[in-house]
């Protein structure tokens, strides 16, 4: 088979590559997901080829490792799994074959019908999450081309998304809490905050990609339900670019029932589109510049999970597409809900977002008697006054009568929402999230023998780490004794819901263990800060009511980070 398209040179993938890196070294260690298609295996191939031949470069991957994913969906899984196997055998990469055990380890049933592919998706994210467990790599790297950029923008749009979500995929993303996991309580809650997904093919449409396997003779295999247009909305898209546009029945039906909250015609052909796809994800990249910039520059000392701004620092900011993005990533930061999901950015409600951005960027909150309020994503907003870098609470009185010294000004503080309280949930009967018994967690870290430390994520927002070779013997004695009845538990402190730790023994009043919170650098990682700036984030102002109990044995740190990704 011929190609008109140029292959993918060295040098637009290097500058491609490089374009993706995370906000932290690159690792020893990157994984690629690898499905046995053109995209994927040509992905594997540039990877490979650029890391291999630039062994003198420091600082970057030196190990490349293939993941594929048997779903066993499909008859032929068994078959594409060996082609994947002996592609990248050719090639010289490590490979792995992870399955998907389905009906076990909170994996659903294997599915026969509904949404496969939402299923399948979630699923395969999960194994891949944990293939990269198994070889040690904290960056996956996917295949996703130009064509795919506009396969998921358009379908987006056709959801109701705006802009910034018609943006499409990003270059480089966190991979953030419970992504592709089925259930909860698992690894994937904090260890997804240190791993990276990237798609360094994201410029690249895929008839490059068919050329550059076609150059370098790499085999490939292809699915063809990929190609089927009845079946899914993706499909009926993809259909429709790989034929540049021209479309089937099929297609032509499932594409033009769906509707379009945003401006666009698919008459331009596929090159139009995928230029306005593209200006689209530019503007989202400079939106996320400019919002990286304003909230390292502008934001006040506060509580750890909490995010403290001037009105003033707000009133610059006119862009309303600024304004949003600022409002999204403060309820990123302080919602209760994963990190990453929906969720914790109210879903992106045009309604609630419009309310938040009208109440900050309004007037004076006391003089218009605005009260402290919750849109939604978990995550109070309260009118505060600011001095220095101190803060205060303001009580408006009956009439909102509000004098604020000639030192002072305002401000809003954003931190998380109150639950229910504790007889109210138990009422209810529901599970309270922030009183936790860590008891049977510790025992049974200690009953197997490995030294690693005990890590546990309290409200999608702490990191609890507990050194268990240190732990006191006289703790532990009594934690096993059945006969005290003694247990260790992670209960709520302070207006602001940070953990301590606790012990709890039947007729005797709660022993704290450890109080003191912190939000660590690593989580601070603005490209303009200076090590300086960054201690200056780190110190944290609040005056505590009771003193603070810190033992050495555990640590806990706030972990929702403020920055782009």
């Amino acid at each position: 088979m011929t190609f008109l398209s140029r292959p993918i040179s060295r040098d637009e993938f290097i500058r491609a590559f490089r374009l993706c890196k995370p906000l932290v070294p690159w690792p020893e260690t990157i994984a690629i997901g690898n499905s046995g298609g053109p995209d994927s295996t040509g992905l594997l191939f540039l990877i490979h080829r650029y890391l291999s031949e630039n062994l003198h470069v420091p600082n970057l991957p030196r190990r490349v490792v293939s993941l594929h994913v048997d779903h066993g969906l499909q008859v032929a899984s068994e078959d594409m799994a060996q082609r994947c196997t002996e592609n990248a055998k050719s090639l010289g990469v490590e490979h792995h074959v992870v399955k998907v055990p389905w009906s076990k380890d909170g994996f659903p049933k294997l599915p026969t019908e509904g949404p496969l592919e939402h299923i399948a998706r979630l699923a395969r994210y999960r194994v891949l999450f944990d293939g990269m467990t198994k070889v040690n790599a904290s960056v996956l790297a996917l295949g996703h081309h130009a064509d795919d950029q506009v396969e998921t923008s358009l379908m987006r749009i056709m959801k109701g998304s705006t802009e910034d979500g018609a943006a499409g995929m990003k270059r480089c993303r966190r991979w953030g809490m419970n992504f592709g996991y089925f259930g909860a309580g698992g690894p994937m809650d904090y260890e997804g905050m240190g791993r990276w997904i990237i798609r360094p093919l994201l410029t690249f449409p895929k008839d490059r990609l068919l050329a550059t396997c076609e150059e370098n003779r790499l085999s490939y295999v292809n699915d063809e339900t990929n190609f089927q247009p009845e079946l899914t909305l993706r499909n009926a898209l993809r259909h429709w670019l790989a034929n540049d546009g021209k479309q089937n029945e099929a297609s032509k039906r499932i594409i033009y029932s769906s509707s379009f909250d945003i401006d666009i015609d698919l008459s331009g052909g596929v090159g139009q589109i995928r230029s306005a796809v593209n200006a689209l994800a530019l503007q989202a990249d400079d939106i996320d510049h400019e919002v990286d910039f304003i909230l390292s520059r502008n934001a006040l000392r506060s509580p750890p999970g909490t995010y403290l701004i001037t009105h003033r620092s707000l009133a610059s900011i006119e862009n309303p597409k600024v304004q949003r993005a600022i409002v999204l990533r403060i309820l990123r930061y302080a919602s209760f809900h994963p990190w990453g999901s929906l969720a914790a950015q109210v879903n992106r409600r045009t309604n609630s977002l419009s309310q938040i951005v009208d109440k900050l960027w309004g007037g004076n909150p006391f003089q218009e008697q605005i009260r402290p309020f919750c849109a939604g994503g978990g995550v109070s907003w309260t009118p505060v006054a600011i001095f220095g870098d101190k803060f205060r609470f303001v009580d408006g009185g009956s009439n909102g009568n509000v004098n604020l010294k000639n030192t002072e000004s305002f401000g809003w503080l954003a931190s998380r929402q109150n639950p229910p309280s504790h007889d109210t949930m138990s009422e209810r009967g529901l599970v309270n999230p922030l009183r936790v018994d860590i008891t049977s967690r510790i025992i049974s870290k200690l009953d197997s023998g490995d030294t690693s430390p005990l890590e546990l994520l309290y409200d999608n927002r702490f990191l609890v780490t507990l050194n268990l070779t240190t732990i006191p013997s006289d703790l532990e004695k009594n934690i096993r004794n059945p006969d005290n009845s003694s247990q260790v538990w992670l209960l709520p402190r302070t207006r602001w819901f940070w953990p301590k730790v606790v012990l709890r023994s039947q007729g005797q009043e709660d022993v704290v263990l450890h109080s003191a919170a912190q939000s660590p650098k690593d989580l601070l990682l603005f490209d303009h800060l200076s090590p300086n700036e960054v201690d200056q984030w780190k110190r944290i102002y609040w005056r505590p009511y009771e003193e603070e109990v810190i033992a050495p044995w555990i640590k806990v740190d706030f972990m929702r980070p403020l920055t782009t990704m």
